[in-house]
């Protein structure tokens, strides 16, 4: 029951898009992470072109964790929490729907950043992936959108933003029953940190008034649907 609050299960539509994204960006294989992938859906829609990637799950609640081994006994699937785990500089790709929600993870490497837990998602999985790796994560929109711009200045001293495309907030309605405005955030990693600010640290204001991160006030093109305000 704790865990259904963030089961947000992923539309095959989205899926397929990121990968296709990913084939784009020019990955064809190597070791995929899902960090919080429930049933595998990821897994599930691996596209027959990256068909030679080894694959690696990571899911917190047990018998959803049990049913994905089943379902994908080719997988190395861990039913434990994503602070348990510790490979460093390992995976190609990370690729998923993180949990969001307003409380924190307790792992004692990362403690001091106090994230959320869709932001720690994101600050341990750079960890984890070699430099010139992928991650592509769907998010809520407050990790490009807080005022706070901690995490995005952290991510950026260590990745590359590709890009990010805005999600309409009835994405997920038919799968997970939720309406939430969320973030498609595609980074690769580099090889060293740098004291880089680019603008997708920063905010600013759209000429409806409405702030946002500066990359979609730059880039409207990446938001589906239109941006308003809703008391």
């Amino acid at each position: 029951r704790g865990s259904t609050l963030n089961a947000h299960y992923t539309s095959p539509m989205v899926i397929r898009a990121m990968y296709e994204a990913l084939g784009n960006m020019g990955f064809q294989s190597g070791n995929i992470l899902e960090p919080s992938c429930g049933v595998g859906n990821f897994f599930g829609m691996l596209p027959e072109s990256m068909s030679q990637s080894r694959l690696y799950g990571v899911e917190l609640d047990s018998i959803t964790g049990r049913i994905a081994r089943q379902l994908y006994p080719e997988a190395d699937i861990t039913v434990a929490g994503f602070e348990t785990t510790d490979r460093r500089d390992f995976f190609d790709l990370a690729v998923g729907n993180v949990p969001f929600g307003d409380f924190k993870v307790l792992d004692k490497r990362y403690d001091k950043h106090h994230w959320l837990i869709h932001d720690y998602f994101f600050g341990k999985t750079l960890d984890k992936v070699r430099p010139g790796g992928i991650v592509a994560f769907i998010t809520s929109k407050g990790t490009l959108d807080k005022e706070n711009s901690a995490v995005r200045k952290y991510l950026a001293q260590r990745a590359d933003l590709i890009g990010a495309i805005r999600l309409p907030d009835n994405t997920f309605k038919r799968n997970a029953g939720t309406e939430v405005t969320s973030d498609i955030i595609f980074l690769q990693k580099r090889d060293h940190i740098t004291d880089l600010e680019p603008d997708w640290v920063h905010l600013d204001t759209d000429e409806n008034g409405i702030r946002m991160n500066r990359y979609f006030v730059q880039h409207p093109e990446m938001i589906l649907g239109d941006m308003v305000m809703e008391s």
